[in-house]
């Protein structure tokens, strides 16, 4: 992991079906929705994402990101070939990879339409975390003292360390390593539920990267 101190950005889990996050195969990865998070977060950040009401502000998982790639080497890499969606993968989130012809086709998914496209490939880049906490619909309370790294309405928050609330990030990871075991400690809190296409005020922002 790098040095720099890290960020934390902080969300509501709006559809936890084990497809976005996806913490199966032994990583955890974003790869598709959270479209400002995937193009903000640095290696060595950590991303959390709480449940919704009326049990809100439960931690539903935390990673921290080692790795980013683009959508065509998350497909060719073969490290990655347990993330493609099959009849025992239903919920893998492989699922963009390049077209002959250049850009990027969805694969068929149980997750995904291709009404998420264009949000989705609006970033070009996939998150990675070989150091994650998965909790599911066994998602624990978090602490009274690290509450304000919760975000309560749509979008997320980014807490640097020099935002005032950094100290309470600080407090909240070593409650996180000491308390939990690494790795899945639960199951999807809605497994059968796919994520509703997402309806912006204005068209997203096209920004790609090359790595």
């Amino acid at each position: 992991m790098a040095d720099r101190l890290p960020d934390l950005f902080s969300y509501i889990v709006e559809t936890d079906s084990g497809f976005c996050p996806n913490p199966f195969g032994g990583i955890c990865t974003l790869a598709c929705c959270k479209p400002k998070i995937r193009y903000s977060a640095n290696i060595g950040d950590w991303i959390i994402g709480t449940s919704l009401a009326p049990k809100r502000g439960r931690l539903v998982y935390a990673m921290q990101v080692y790795r980013a790639l683009t959508y065509d080497l998350y497909w060719k890499y073969p490290e990655y070939e347990v993330k493609k969606p099959n009849k025992e993968n239903a919920r893998g989130d492989n699922i963009y990879k390049n077209k002959e012809n250049g850009g990027l086709i969805q694969v068929p998914n149980q997750s995904h339409s291709d009404k998420h496209f264009e949000r989705d490939t609006s970033v070009n880049r996939v998150l990675i975390s070989n150091v994650f906490y998965y909790f599911g619909k066994d998602a624990p309370e978090i602490p009274d003292q690290y509450k304000s790294i919760i975000h309560t309405t749509k979008g997320h928050v980014r807490i640097k360390p020099t935002s005032k609330n950094s100290m309470a990030v600080s407090v909240f990871l070593v409650w996180l390593r000491d308390t939990f075991k690494q790795g899945i400690n639960g199951e999807p809190a809605q497994a059968n539920v796919k994520c509703k296409p997402h309806v912006a005020a204005t068209a997203p922002v096209q920004r790609k990267f090359d790595f």
